[in-house]
């Protein structure tokens, strides 16, 4: 028994030995050899690998240890040989667990690293909640293959409760169907991508907002009053949406202002570009242009159409131009008509009296 136990010990420490080595060939050789490499992927997943190297050399000599002492103890030795079970079981989920940790850290990062090389590649932002999705079915399923190999090595077969979970999920499905199809939903948006978080959208109801947050179930609109819109995922796959972001931030600018009859047309197209061209925000390419969009009863309605960089400032370039073209139209005595009306009163007790006075005349 001393031999084994001697032999028990003389595993344990080969095995931390076998770390430490482990730990000092890859801190040196394989660090020299990623500082020349031109991503930073294998520096980090290094980094995330040796901590753990001398708790994995750690664990595989306890396993190591408790096998050649199971052998010292008798088949009659019921408690002994439960206790040593207990350890063993104990050492086999502690690196299972271990080895799930480290999984979900390497995933972690690579899928980080890819997707931001593919937004860098394609010129896209990273979509945060796309990632999140990602991250949480990794994590979801490494924990479920540990959990089915945990149980497998206590002989718990999961055959009976895959058909448990396969009949539940069916009862779940039905009475869960608006939840699981917004779900549904919320995954192809974050695949197809008809807006991200940031981008700026017209719901089918009218209501323009910024994306705040894109979520499973829900998607959060920041309105211009600062208040959240949460929106279905599922009513907003079914429906159309503007976004106006998307391809670019570019929007047009749009101010129409009236003037009389009789007003040299032609001089107030001239103050209107003149003024769009002094405007900051006004793009000066495409060149802005002003179109007669209206004969009313009484204006002619010239609208002056251009082109801002950002919708960020799509309000305050048509307010800088609104004030602009007042105050320009007054200095040079342009007007700007209201409608007038005239009313007529039809009273046939006065046109009587009128008639009766004529034929006394």
């Amino acid at each position: 028994m001393a031999f084994h136990l001697v032999r028990a010990a003389g595993l344990f420490f080969v095995a931390l030995a076998l770390g430490w080595v482990l730990k000092r060939l890859l801190g040196s050789t394989v660090r020299r050899f990623t500082a020349h490499t031109q991503t930073i992927l294998d520096e980090t997943l290094l980094e995330i690998i040796l901590p753990r190297i001398k708790w994995f050399s750690c664990a595989l000599g306890l396993h190591l240890a408790s096998n050649e002492i199971a052998r010292t103890v008798s088949t009659e030795n019921e408690v002994g040989a439960e206790l040593i079970g207990y350890a063993k079981a104990g050492i086999f989920v502690g690196i299972v667990v271990a080895i799930s940790v480290l999984l979900v850290r390497v995933l972690d990062v690579v899928l980080k690293h890819e997707m931001a090389r593919h937004a860098k590649k394609h010129d896209s932002r990273v979509d945060e909640a796309l990632f999140l999705l990602v991250n949480r079915l990794v994590k979801i399923l490494v924990t479920t293959f540990a959990t089915i190999t945990v149980l497998a090595q206590f002989g718990i077969h999961i055959d009976s409760i895959l058909v448990f979970l396969g009949g539940g999920s069916v009862a779940i499905a039905l009475a869960a169907q608006d939840t699981l199809s917004n779900m549904l939903a919320g995954f192809l948006i974050m695949i197809d991508r008809p807006f991200r978080v940031g981008d700026r959208i017209k719901l089918p109801s009218g209501e323009v907002g910024d994306v705040f947050e894109i979520g499973l179930r829900t998607t959060r609109i920041l309105d211009f009053d600062n208040n959240l819109i949460i929106t279905p995922n599922g009513d907003l796959v079914k429906s159309k949406l503007v976004n106006y972001s998307y391809p670019a931030r570019e929007i047009r600018v749009s101010v129409e202002v009236s003037v009389a009859y009789g007003t040299n047309l032609e001089k107030a197209k001239s103050i209107l570009l003149h003024l769009a061209k002094r405007t900051p925000d006004i793009l000066q390419e495409p060149q802005p242009v002003v179109l007669v969009s209206a004969l009313t009863d009484s204006a002619v309605t010239l609208q002056l159409v251009a082109r801002t960089d950002d919708f960020m400032n799509k309000g305050a370039a048509e307010n800088s131009l609104r004030e602009r073209i007042h105050n320009e139209f007054v200095r040079e005595g342009i007007e700007i008509p209201f409608r007038r009306r005239l009313v007529q009163v039809h009273d046939p007790k006065l046109q009587n009296t009128r008639k009766r006075a004529k034929v006394r005349r």
